[in-house]
């Protein structure tokens, strides 16, 4: 009776038939891919060796799995015997070990194979690929190292029981830390090349299915998702979870771990070799020609308006895309079925892979003449300053859904600063640090990478940057959560720092610009009220259903999901932005354009020119500016409750919207004088209240100086020309600047006052009264900023 009750309790029946059959499947691909590269087209590559090695160790793995099995995987402890321990601790220590290996010949064979798929003019497709190629094999190095060295001595990870004195970290939490690297690389893999083929002059069929073949590998992220689901239920479902720093005990030990983690692993087994099946799809092309032509069912394969396909030898051997391509050439060359005829030859039919070869290097040609970014013929957009009120409209509707976007996944990330700062026992200096390294993010995005590419590339290249560094950050959330690394999150804070600074180096020019040129102040405010507009709601809406209580360590965990579901937002949103047909503006057309955006001309003040000195005094008050922002939200999290926190942000955002209104009917340098008079009045109201009012002062004091960043930034870049790009980086990196203020405003809190940290606020507010003033009282500064007269742009010769 015991017996019927453990095999009814047991998954190892379900584990080794899904082993068996995701093997066998994996097998019969990798079998056919060798076919066809060996005995049809008689020439194979690196990356057919890398995907034999990914097999044998996916075999590896399996077959650890199915004897794990038999020694008591997928059982409850009560049913194991203590003679099979030490076996199914090795069985499970081989397992962890070979599972990142499997993973990286994987992907390192897929990278490989998409480095045939262009020639070297594809230059930023090959970077890409190539970047991504070391980020899997340096990241699978690392997590493979870990995995062997999980306990020291080492030996103490397969050994039972646990020797006296061993020290080993968690394997579920090193699983779960990993998982943000698996599905940033499956992602990169998958998107990487269909803009390729997507830009190719072919017809929609063949299109379709050539994006569809390389799409297959969305299915390794499912199930990659589907593993990390029973990775977190293991570890929530009677495991040990003491304090979230704890990481030195193996969750071996606990009690029915190879009961809860079987399913965990079964997944596994699937994840690695589904990977190296779809990695396979693609050179299958030659057996499915050599079929249709040999086997008694080609005739499934003939329609009446089709030919049969040629297999001739020749054909298979010759230079140019490769297998992959080769689907393209369909099973009809007459080109009916598209509407059109095509009066190609037989002869001319067998050489289409080196057409589409030069589609590529043609369409790569194209695009870099051009200048912008995108592949559904930008080339034929007009500039961005040339565009009618009404055809700005849809421009500026994409990028304020953008700005919500961003807004909702601040919101939420604040919440969750908030959540780890309590459960990590963060101290003050603590916090100060990570709230320094986000802005430093603003340093970092504009002095490396983001002044290339917004320079070289356009705006829609650099937030299509800055929100695949925004979706990393956010995903390395996953390895702070479960391991509770307070460096990890750091790390994370600095990259979503980073990938903030990138998406405002290039949102800003681009609302600024797009548009009547009276009002940019007024879009900008407008834009940065969408934004947050979407915080807002984060942190009304969504706290409380998703974050739940702040003393349950198991929620962070939970909330793993919310910002899975975040980042596959922003990737989805970058992704349908590539596609998206928007304007840009070259240097040139920025220079010679007479619509208000070009230079004013040679007025000066003093031996200085009249547009520089607005800079220089808009990038100083950008430098008080976000010390005082951020000053404030130090502020908040030390006085205020989530409520008023919450109150604090609507008001931050109200100032915006009414700013923006306010703007349409008088002068943006008016407005932008009354906002820092009465900002710096809310803030001595503040240095004088007690701790009762200063609440309520403090929601002022947000609300008046809300507009100063964005309006500082529209009036900066009228009459600078061909140097507004270079300007919007200067402005952005100025914001750094509230990194070391932190650190000076948290030695004053630590002194148990805030009336002294106001008195900071006070001090560095007086400053910046000096570009309104300059705006307002020197007649050459009214005159450059002052909105233009209204009319139809045209280009000045």
């Amino acid at each position: 009776m015991s017996n019927e009750v453990a095999q009814e309790s047991s998954r190892s029946g379900i584990i080794v038939a899904a082993a068996i059959t995701v093997v066998a499947l994996s097998f019969f691909a990798v079998l056919l891919r060798l076919i066809s590269r060996l005995a049809i087209i008689r020439r194979s590559s690196l990356d057919d060796l890398f995907i034999i090695v990914a097999w044998l160790i996916a075999l590896a793995m399996s077959i650890s799995i199915c004897l794990g099995t038999h020694y008591g995987l997928g059982k409850h402890d009560q049913y194991i015997h203590l003679d099979w321990r030490g076996a199914l601790n090795r069985l499970q220590y081989i397992f962890s070990v070979l599972y990142n290996p499997a993973l990286m010949a994987t992907k390192t064979s897929i990278l490989i194979f998409y480095l045939t798929l262009t020639s070297a003019t594809r230059r930023f497709f090959r970077l890409a690929t190539i970047t991504i190629l070391v980020v899997v094999n340096v990241a699978g190095c690392v997590l493979t190292v870990l995995n062997i060295i999980q306990c020291l001595p080492i030996n103490a990870a397969f050994q039972y029981p646990q020797p006296s004195g061993a020290k080993c970290i968690s394997i579920l939490n090193l699983s779960l830390a990993s998982a943000p690297v698996n599905i940033i690389t499956d992602l990169a893999i998958l998107f990487l090349p269909l803009p390729i083929f997507t830009c190719l002059s072919i017809p929609r069929k063949q299109k379709i299915t050539l994006v569809f073949i390389f799409a297959t590998g969305i299915f390794v992220t499912v199930v990659d998702v589907v593993r990390i689901a029973y990775l977190q239920q293991a570890s929530q479902m009677g495991l040990h979870w003491g304090n979230l720093k704890d990481t030195q005990d193996n969750n071996m030990v606990d009690q029915n771990f190879f009961w809860y983690t079987s399913q965990a692993h079964m997944w596994s087994i699937v994840e690695v070799n589904i990977g190296i099946t779809c990695a396979c799809i693609p050179t299958l092309k030659p057996v499915v020609s050599w079929a249709a032509c040999h086997l008694p069912l080609r005739g499934w394969l003939r329609t009446p308006r089709q030919e049969p396909l040629s297999t001739s030898r020749q054909q298979f051997e010759m230079q140019g895309l490769g297998s992959a391509m080769e689907w393209l050439e369909d099973t009809t060359f007459d080109g009916r079925s598209n509407g059109h005829t095509d009066n190609r030859t037989e002869s001319q039919a067998e050489y289409l892979p080196q057409s589409l070869q030069s589609d590529i290097d043609t369409a790569a040609a194209q695009s870099q003449g051009t200048g912008y970014f995108d592949f559904v013929g930008s080339a034929n957009l007009k500039s961005i300053i040339d565009l009618s009120t009404k055809e700005s409209i849809r421009p500026l509707i994409i990028i304020n859904t953008l700005c919500f976007i961003i807004g909702f996944a601040e919101g939420n990330l604040w919440d969750l600063t908030c959540k780890f700062r309590v459960l990590s026992e963060m101290t003050q200096l603590e916090i100060r640090v990570t709230y320094a390294l986000y802005y430093w993010g603003y340093f970092v995005a504009p002095v490396t990478f983001g002044w290339v590419v917004l320079r070289k590339y356009s705006f829609k290249a650099t937030i299509i940057m800055g929100l695949c560094i925004y979706s990393c950050g956010i995903l390395i959330f996953w390895p702070s959560a479960v391991l509770g690394s307070l460096p990890a999150f750091m790390i994370s804070n600095l990259i979503v720092g980073t990938g903030i600074a990138t998406l405002e180096m290039g949102m800003n020019p681009f609302v600024a610009l797009c548009g009547r040129p009276e009002f940019p102040e007024a879009r900008l405010n407008f834009s940065y009220f969408v934004r947050g507009l979407g915080g807002t709601i984060a942190q009304f809406v969504v706290r409380q259903p998703f974050f739940g209580s702040l003393g349950d360590p198991r929620t962070l965990v939970i909330t793993q999901w919310v910002y899975l579901g975040l980042a596959v937002l922003c990737i989805a949103s970058m992704l349908v932005f590539y596609y998206l047909p928007l304007p840009d503006a070259t240097d040139e057309d920025l220079a010679n354009h007479s619509s208000g955006w070009g230079s004013v001309g040679n007025s000066k003040i003093g031996p200085f020119s009249v547009t520089y000195v607005a800079l220089a005094l808009g990038i100083t008050t950008q430098l008080c500016y976000k010390p005082v922002e951020s000053s404030i939200g130090i502020i908040e999290i030390a006085y205020m409750n989530s409520l008023t926190r919450a109150g604090a942000q609507a008001c931050f955002t109200g100032g915006r919207l009414v700013a923006a209104i306010t703007m349409v009917f008088l002068k943006h340098r008016h407005v932008l004088a009354f906002c820092q008079f009465a900002g710096l009045a809310a803030a001595i109201a503040a240095f004088r209240a007690d701790r009762k009012s200063i609440v309520v002062d403090t929601m002022l004091v947000q609300f008046f100086i809300s507009p100063i960043y964005p309006t500082t930034m529209g009036i900066c870049l009228r009459g600078l020309g061909s140097r507004i790009k270079p300007a919007s980086v200067l402005i952005i990196a100025a914001s750094s600047s509230a990194a070391i203020v932190i650190s000076v405003l948290g030695i004053l809190l630590d002194r148990g006052t805030c009336r002294r940290a106001w008195l900071l606020m006070i001090g560095l507010l007086i400053p910046m009264i000096v570009f309104p003033l300059y705006l307002n009282l020197a007649p050459a500064a009214r005159k450059q900023v002052d909105p233009v007269q209204h009319k139809q742009p045209q280009v000045s010769r």
